[in-house]
């Protein structure tokens, strides 16, 4: 019940209340959208060549440990999160759901023939090494009940489970994005990476990033339900400054280092696309004129 009351009660909103929540629906939106871009770039393609499948794994694990990271945290403020805005839940959990879209994409225009398309046994360790220390961590918490995931005692921060699930996260944005550089970079060119998808993350780990900064300001006289003084959201603070960081480099790959090679295979492939389309014409022309012939 005390949960319940404190989601409900009304917060004080003065103008930072309001730009907040401003700065956090551009951030949602811009990266929600963000997603539909290599969607709909596999499904125009009906290939997800290019695509690197280790990125869409971290991607799946990562989003749902922040998904999980995020709702807790929203519910227990004393659980050493920070602040959790509502619109970081939308996110997580939208994103979660596009990613499952775009690995069931992968399962239906898997191509056995391209080498590229497959998972390194790097990243499978790595998740696999994340899995089983949640796991444990759970397991002392809730099951051997060893550990009071809501007690500092004399550490500075609180670290459980559920802090754990949020730096798996930040971890993953870290590494994730590097498969995607190496591959861009072997072959000198970024066609199948959609850019526009770069473009969006860059608007809303900008906003994001805002939006915390606002956050922290708001909390600097707040108090969690324990009394406790409110901490930033380092998980949050951390991916916002990642993921701007990793989309200027994609972009300096497709503007400037390969911005040549591109325009060279997207020439190739609207040649390839021309010549298949007046073959086509051609074997209707030929086949309407033996069926002329047949007829006569």
């Amino acid at each position: 019940m005390e949960t319940i009351l404190r989601l409900l009660k009304e917060e004080e909103k003065d103008g930072l209340y309001y730009l907040s929540h401003i700065f956090g629906w551009i951030y949602f939106f811009a990266w929600s959208i963000s997603f539909y871009g290599q969607v709909i770039e596999n499904y125009r393609r009906h290939s997800v060549s290019g695509l690197n499948f280790d990125f869409e794994i971290y991607n799946l694990v990562g989003f749902t440990t922040y998904t999980i990271y995020n709702i807790r945290g929203y519910i227990s403020d004393n659980l050493g999160t920070g602040t959790v805005e509502i619109q970081d839940i939308f996110f997580a959990c939208h994103a979660l759901l596009l990613t499952l879209v775009t690995i069931g994409q992968i399962l239906y225009y898997f191509d056995p023939k391209d080498k590229l398309q497959n998972i390194s046994h790097v990243t499978i360790t790595i998740i696999l090494v994340m899995i089983w220390g949640a796991i444990l961590l759970v397991i002392v918490e809730s099951g051997l009940e060893y550990y009071d995931p809501h007690v500092k005692n004399d550490r500075k921060y609180i670290f459980n489970s559920l802090v754990y699930m949020g730096w798996c996260k930040v971890f993953i944005s870290l590494i994730k994005y590097i498969p995607q550089v190496i591959s861009n970079y072997k072959r000198k060119s970024t066609i199948g990476w959609n850019i526009h998808n770069i473009l969006l993350d860059f608007t809303g780990g900008s906003f994001s990033f805002g939006q915390n900064i606002i956050d922290s300001f708001r909390d600097e006289f707040s108090v969690t339900s324990d009394g406790q003084p409110k901490a930033l959201n380092i998980a949050k603070f951390a991916l916002s400054f990642i993921s701007i960081f990793f989309d200027i480099i994609f972009m300096t790959q497709h503007y400037i280092l390969y911005r040549d090679s591109n325009s060279d295979l997207g020439d190739k492939k609207n040649n390839k696309e021309k010549a298949n389309d007046e073959e086509d014409i051609a074997d209707k022309l030929l086949d309407s004129n033996r069926e002329s012939e047949i007829k006569e």
